[in-house]
């Protein structure tokens, strides 16, 4: 790997688009250099944002896969067609906002696994066309539920007086905060809207460890390639496994690797493609466990030319 290789971490503003944001990267640092995100976020949103670049974008469904949490403030009493403050806001079907003792026990029981319904403005695609674009067509997308899982709910304060509530959730892949405050405003019966979203973590990565992308273009390639992180920020959150070194050539032959070869450097996450990580002095790979007792490296990545 190369010195322009790595994860940067942005403090994304509200109103940047996720796609602008990695696009100004890849200018910062040459039009060449491959460029990817982690997961994107609503242009209203706030908050963390990772920036793959070079070799490490190869990476970037695994980042995706990590568990975030978000900051959240929602008003109760209104229905937005965006589900957030940036649509046509009209009243909810109760004027009656719940008590404090209610809303915290209908959002807790929307922790764990369940089914959700993505916002029909959201970048889903239907029948081959992005569902915002069809919203924004007037045509109403066939959006299907889908499985999400929500950890955990803290910070749990509201309603104020004006009907706002503050939490955060902790949530994994595929998680749509604005349909979970939607169906939370449906179960209350007085509707609500997202106001404000801040995502403070994406794994082990945090939003304090992150720069504003216009400080980034400030002060220009060199200080933000300084803000690199190694890839190695990554493997950590994922079980990894030590491969003898004469084993290495297997790897980057794609050869099956058997497991009973293995040591395991530290317990972590088994991402939803269920790869696990083999890492040797020169390299790392992703592998899938293959029956009846070996890993096969599917993404190999080497550490040989990192400054």
């Amino acid at each position: 790997m190369t010195m322009t290789d790595g994860i940067l971490l942005l403090d994304k503003q509200p109103g940047e688009t996720s796609t602008g944001c990695v696009e100004k990267v890849r200018k910062l640092f040459g039009k060449k250099l491959k460029t990817g995100h982690g997961g994107t976020l609503d242009s209203p949103a706030s908050g963390l944002l990772a920036i793959l670049l070079g070799a490490a974008t190869r990476l970037c469904p695994f980042v995706q896969c990590l568990p975030k949490v978000y900051e959240v403030m929602a008003q109760l009493g209104g229905i937005s067609d965006t589900d957030d403050a940036s649509g046509h806001i009209r009243p909810g079907r109760c004027s009656d906002l719940p008590a404090a003792e209610t809303f915290e026990r209908e959002l807790l029981g929307f922790a764990g696994l369940r089914l959700q319904i993505p916002p029909d403005v959201s970048a889903i695609h239907v029948s081959g066309k992005r569902a915002h674009r069809l919203a924004r067509s007037g045509e109403t997308p066939r959006l299907s539920p889908r499985p999400v899982t929500i950890t955990s709910f803290s910070g749990v304060s509201g309603p104020d007086p004006g009907g706002v509530v503050r939490f955060r959730v902790s949530c994994h892949k595929g998680t749509y905060v604005r349909s979970l405050v939607r169906d939370l405003g449906n179960r209350l019966g007085c509707g609500a809207y997202v106001l404000s979203l801040k995502r403070l973590s994406i794994g082990g990565f945090r939003l304090e460890d992150a720069a504003p992308l216009s400080s980034l273009l400030l002060s220009g390639e060199d200080a933000a390639r300084q803000r690199l992180l190694a890839v190695d920020r990554l493997l950590d959150h994922f079980i990894v496994y030590r491969v003898p070194q004469e084993l290495e050539g297997d790897i980057r032959n794609g050869k099956p690797i058997p497991r009973t070869s293995l040591q395991r450097l530290h317990w972590g996450l088994i991402p939803e493609s269920g790869h696990v990580v083999l890492r040797t002095l020169n390299l790392v790979s992703f592998a899938m466990w293959e029956p009846p007792c070996h890993y096969r490296p599917d993404i190999v990545l080497s550490l040989e030319d990192r400054g």
